[in-house]
């Protein structure tokens, strides 16, 4: 049953530059701990059938003036940081399984240590298992936590280089809300179209 770890930043520029410069693979790492330790010996995610897609989706800030359009109710929220889990996965070509696990958080940018964007991603998944799956509770998700292995976390780069992240849609251009309108939503003429890459190394030296 192969797994796919994807990531996404959003449709701001500001987004671009204030994204998580964390390596992919610690992505990787934290799903395949909780799949190896949680979700094989409980048979969840295992069929053979098919390919599992999860989208990590990153949002540098919560809004302060839109309601959100559905029932808010992970017990992983703080006042900073807001997870959204997807309820059940949509099929593709009825081979693929995806889903998109979200956080919209105030404290989540460029400077997030390794091992503290370790334990998002891990909520992040919690929070998604939690919603669909009524064998586990938080308080395994509690205790497994803390066993992640942080040193092997730290041990990648940081930052890690614009190639070595891997997100979504870095290898294609596409519209975005300008640097100057910050997070708030614009009509969709007043958006950019960028080269995420270029764009970014105007920012960073890597």
């Amino acid at each position: 049953m192969p797994f796919i770890i994807k990531r996404s930043f959003g449709v701001n520029y500001k987004n671009l530059l204030t994204r998580p410069r964390i390596s992919h693979k610690v992505s990787e790492y934290v799903f395949d701990f909780i799949n190896e330790t949680l979700l094989k010996p409980n048979k969840v995610l295992q069929s053979d059938k098919y390919i599992y897609v999860l989208t990590l989706s990153f949002s540098s800030s919560i809004p302060k003036n839109r309601k959100f359009p559905f029932p808010y109710t992970s017990p992983f929220a703080t006042k900073t940081r807001l997870f959204f889990g997807q309820n059940g996965f949509r099929t593709f070509e009825k081979i693929e399984k995806w889903a998109t696990l979200s956080v919209l958080a105030d404290d989540i940018d460029q400077s997030i240590t390794p091992y503290e964007y370790a334990t998002v991603v891990f909520k992040m998944i919690a929070d998604f298992l939690l919603s669909n799956y009524k064998k586990f509770d938080k308080e395994i998700f509690d205790t497994l936590i803390l066993k992640l292995d942080k040193s092997y976390i730290e041990s990648f780069a940081f930052p890690a280089s614009f190639d070595e992240q891997q997100y979504s849609l870095d290898d294609i251009e596409f519209p975005v809300i300008p640097l100057s309108e910050g997070y708030d939503w614009v009509d969709v003429d007043k958006w950019i179209k960028i080269n995420p890459k270029v764009e970014y190394l105007k920012y960073y030296a890597f």
